[in-house]
């Protein structure tokens, strides 16, 4: 198996490992919420909240209107609302950088190869992916483009793959 099929593999095991972690980070993390869910439980917690509140409320002599419009004042307040999303230029702009990103890595590599001249390119098109590299380190810098180690290789990887999945492609979509 060549070298370059090897660092292929590599990268979508990577890509693959940090998937499926993270997907069962999130099955847990649903699984909590539905254990966390039971009636009697909510009920004895509610039932906690509104003594506690009820307490509060004649210690400090707030009337029940004060008690009403603060209620509803801060129950107004709804965390989607604040949450502000991206726009479609931004992650646009950041599917770029991600997959500027992973192609210079990979031509790297390529470049390790052709040097060594384990591998011959045509002399018209390696100059032109010489010079797409020379444009990739003119707008990032070198200290943005590695080398990066196993688990940030397959995050770049991972997070190409979710933006490309919200722009329309399948998963898994990693091709430069």
């Amino acid at each position: 198996m060549e070298t370059w099929q090897v660092e292929v593999l590599k990268t979508g095991a990577i890509a693959a490992i940090s998937f499926f972690g993270g997907l069962g980070s999130f099955w847990l993390y649903l699984h909590k919420r539905k254990i966390e869910r039971i009636p009697e439980k909510e009920k004895l917690q509610e039932a906690e909240k509104l003594t506690t509140l009820l307490i509060q409320h004649r210690k400090h002599k707030i009337s029940t209107i004060e008690l009403n419009e603060f209620k509803e004042e801060l129950l107004s307040l709804s965390p989607r609302e604040e949450i502000e999303h991206r726009r479609y230029e931004k992650i646009l702009e950041a599917e770029e950088e991600f997959l500027d990103k992973i192609w210079y890595n990979r031509h790297k590599i390529l470049e390790d190869k052709v040097n060594s001249g384990k591998v011959k390119v045509d002399h018209k098109i390696w100059q032109g992916a010489l010079n797409s590299a020379k444009r990739v380190e003119e707008k990032y810098g070198m200290k943005k483009l590695g080398p990066w180690n196993d688990f940030e290789w397959g995050m770049l990887n991972g997070k190409l793959s979710a933006l490309r999945w919200i722009l329309g492609d399948e998963w898994d979509a990693l091709d430069t």
